[in-house]
């Protein structure tokens, strides 16, 4: 099965599972990055209310066509109980008819049950199929 590994990372904790994950999977991998990098005070009073709202922010242009994928992998760390807000922008790239797995890296490693299905609701409006919602301990990220 073809996949694509689309992932956000702010501490490289998201990178790291992702770059194994890739290798594991032989899958194509793309990191999605911010037009600028802010510190965290910035990203706790501009960004995490982002990820309140399930909006997306300024990222740099993609350059990928996911319509050759069969499985299409997001990852992104949580912020405020959400993933971070360029995982909003990875989600409305998705094109209809896909199988989606979602990873979220945490320090507690746990989503809130009413968080993850709104972000469930947010993936499956794009006509992709959520087949995986995992949630990661970045601590334990090796």
């Amino acid at each position: 099965m073809k996949t694509a590994i689309i992932y956000y990372s702010y501490s490289g904790k998201t990178k790291k599972y992702c770059e194994n994950m890739a290798a594991e999977l032989s899958a194509d991998i793309l990191e999605v990055q911010t037009v600028k990098r802010k510190c965290f005070l910035s990203n706790l009073f501009t960004e995490c209310p982002k990820a309140l709202q399930q909006q997306p922010t300024d990222i740099l242009p993609i350059d990928l066509d996911l319509s050759g994928y069969e499985k299409i992998i997001l990852a992104a760390p949580m912020w405020a109980g959400f993933p971070a807000p360029p995982f909003n922008n990875m989600v409305a790239m998705l094109p209809k008819g896909k199988q989606v797995e979602i990873y979220i890296v945490s320090a507690s490693g746990e989503t809130d049950p009413i968080k993850k299905e709104k972000v469930i609701v947010l993936t499956e409006e794009t006509g992709s199929k959520v087949i995986k919602y995992t949630d990661i301990c970045g601590a334990d990220i090796k």
